[in-house]
């Protein structure tokens, strides 16, 4: 999934400050808006132990993966066949009881391009069978990443995010908006989409998804674009952020699909965290590649790029590194480098 990092200039918004403790529920003072509710307060996370990163360490006793496998990450569902492992996931996470986060990322026109659901009949009967899948026990949403803030944003995509929304919020379960990221649109821009598409309904919104801004340009912007949504909390991906974005080359369009710098950013956690900011997650699955460039081929699970994480990650024990630095893995060679144009001519 490629995301736009040079759409908007960069809001420096000054630092936010912790905020104090949150009661279970309060009342957003806004007309129109539902009672906000914070599913994250002393949640335990789910941890998928049969992802595809899992699978693959088990089949090849890749014990350095432990750092992305132990670690809860959210779940995706792109597609119809995905919502047929659903009803284990739910299971699983009450015998955990944990609090389960799943990604609906099958928005017709996904990405702009002929992906997603075929029609917009689809996509809401499609929405109709994950609420219906989920069930009673309450789990977090995130909705459809990139489709706010994508080019081909319409009134027509807003319509059907709204419907999304009221239908998953009106089945219990917390929904948070994808609002791209801090270098995409400008916080009004954001917020007008946001209202279109329903965020008076949802608990909040996302950001960083897929994407690796720093967490705290991230946190900036988050709190600017609450304060202009009615004070809706915000979550942000540090999967995949812990050196921050690659350099901002504009001869370089591919510096953001499999880069090779790039490391695990913090753990998720729900404690400790500036003001509206409701949780720090790892929506994107570390390891799963961007997809077909620098010797990937599609969108699964990579050892290569697990193994980039986990070597780009300073803060884990170098022993650890050491350990992935010698697996036995395919590495791609390099992508040629583009020369710059000669300003002379």
């Amino acid at each position: 999934m490629r995301f736009i990092l040079a759409a908007s200039a960069f809001l420096l918004l000054g630092t936010s400050c912790a905020a104090p403790a949150q009661p279970a529920v309060t009342v957003n003072p806004t007309p129109g808006y539902v009672w906000q509710r914070h599913p994250f307060h002393g949640a335990k996370l789910f941890l998928d132990r049969g992802s595809a990163g899992a699978h693959w360490q088990a089949g090849n006793g890749a014990t350095w993966l432990e750092p992305i496998t132990a670690t809860p990450q959210a779940v995706w569902l792109t597609s119809e066949w995905d919502l047929v492992r659903l009803p284990t996931l739910v299971r699983q996470a009450k015998e955990q009881e944990a609090l389960l986060v799943v990604v609906t990322y099958f928005i017709p026109n996904r990405d702009c391009g002929r992906n997603g659901a075929d029609t917009g009949s689809h996509y809401l009967s499609w929405i109709d069978r994950v609420a219906a899948t989920l069930g009673p026990t309450p789990a977090v949403v995130i909705m459809e990443p990139d489709a706010v803030p994508a080019d081909c944003f319409t009134p027509a995509r807003a319509e059907l995010l709204r419907h999304g929304v009221e239908k998953l919020t009106g089945g219990g379960h917390y929904v948070y908006l994808d609002a791209g990221h801090a270098r995409w649109l400008s916080t009004a821009e954001a917020a007008r989409r946001l209202l279109a598409s329903g965020i008076q309904h949802a608990n909040g919104f996302s950001l960083n998804v897929a994407n690796r801004q720093t967490t705290e340009s991230n946190q900036q912007y988050g709190l600017e674009l609450s304060n202009l949504v009615g004070d809706r909390e915000f979550v942000i991906d540090t999967s995949r952020n812990g050196l921050g974005p690659p350099p901002d080359d504009p001869y370089r369009d591919d510096e953001w699909c499999n880069p090779w710098r790039q490391g695990l950013g913090e753990d998720p956690t729900t404690l400790k965290l500036p003001m509206r900011t409701a949780a720090l997650l790892w929506i994107k699955r570390p390891g799963e590649s961007d997809g077909p460039c620098r010797g990937e081929t599609g969108f699964d699970f990579s050892p290569v790029q697990a193994r980039n994480l986990v070597l780009g990650t300073l803060r884990l024990p170098s022993s650890v590194r050491e350990v992935a630095r010698s697996a036995e893995v395919s590495v791609p060679s390099p992508a040629p480098t583009r020369q710059k144009p000669d300003p002379t001519g």
